[in-house]
């Protein structure tokens, strides 16, 4: 496993279980009709043609991420896109003008900051006044998976929540980096999501090589790696395998 939680393949598959909750995010600048709108950690730039498309030539939609890799499948994606640009930064700083933005969209990325504050900071010095914010977060203390091994349960829990995630609890911080970086009109909605297959959870969850890794680096055993993984397979197996974790939706006026 990579020292990412994720790669292309991985955003792929789990944007076909989060097609819903992307599309409600949308809606959100369904009404700017001019200026400009950010996706930031837009990864391969499906959700940033998805918005190109909903609001039209006359808004510019622009896709910041700090992987060539991810931009680059962006950019061949949406070549028929006049009003689609692909910028390759990190969350901080951004190279735009003080209130220049007319909104901004964020999926899954506060958890990867080390500075998530100086962030949300950034982030309303380039909104405009009125305009609106939102972010989906992964709410990693929120896994469970349905065994009798709890004890080896908190420890994959604790591993990627204060280990392997840079900010492991960033779900339940939203509200907060947002008051204090003068938001307002805050709005906060969890969606739980619940899986009722090993390979589903593998697909799109990589729940397999979240407990290898959490092996490999020292916090359960060998002998608990197999004792949890074995549980999943046969409850899989069985027919009463069962996983969930929730995502939470914050949105916001600048």
């Amino acid at each position: 496993m990579s020292e990412k939680h994720y790669d292309i393949n991985y955003l792929q598959n789990s944007r076909r279980l989060l097609v819903n909750l992307k599309e409600a995010s949308y809606t959100y600048f369904e009404k700017i009709n001019s200026g400009a709108i950010i996706d930031l950690g837009c990864g391969a730039g499906k959700d940033v043609i998805e918005i190109a498309k909903i609001v039209g030539e006359n808004v510019k939609v622009i896709g910041v991420d700090h992987d060539p890799v991810m931009l680059e499948q962006g950019r061949t994606d949406a070549k028929n896109l006049n009003n689609v640009e692909f910028i390759l930064s990190e969350a901080y700083p951004l190279s735009f003008d003080s209130e220049s933005i007319d909104g901004l969209r964020t999926e899954r990325v506060i958890q990867h900051l080390k500075e998530p504050q100086r962030v949300a900071d950034e982030i309303a010095r380039i909104l405009k006044p009125g305009s609106p914010f939102v972010i989906i977060e992964t709410d990693w203390h929120s896994l469970a998976l349905y065994t009798p091994f709890m004890d080896i349960h908190k420890k994959l829990t604790a591993y990627l929540t204060d280990t392997k995630i840079n900010n492991g609890f960033a779900a339940r911080k939203l509200t907060h980096y947002l008051r204090q970086s003068g938001f307002k009109d805050i709005k906060f909605e969890i969606h739980p999501f619940i899986l009722t297959s090993l390979e589903d959870a593998n697909q799109y969850l990589w729940i397999e090589k979240m407990i290898q890794e959490t092996a490999e680096h020292g916090f359960i055993t060998p002998q608990e790696f197999e004792e949890l993984y074995g549980a999943l397979k046969e409850a899989d197996a069985a027919g009463y395998f069962a996983c969930s974790i929730n995502l939470v939706v914050a949105t916001c006026i600048k």
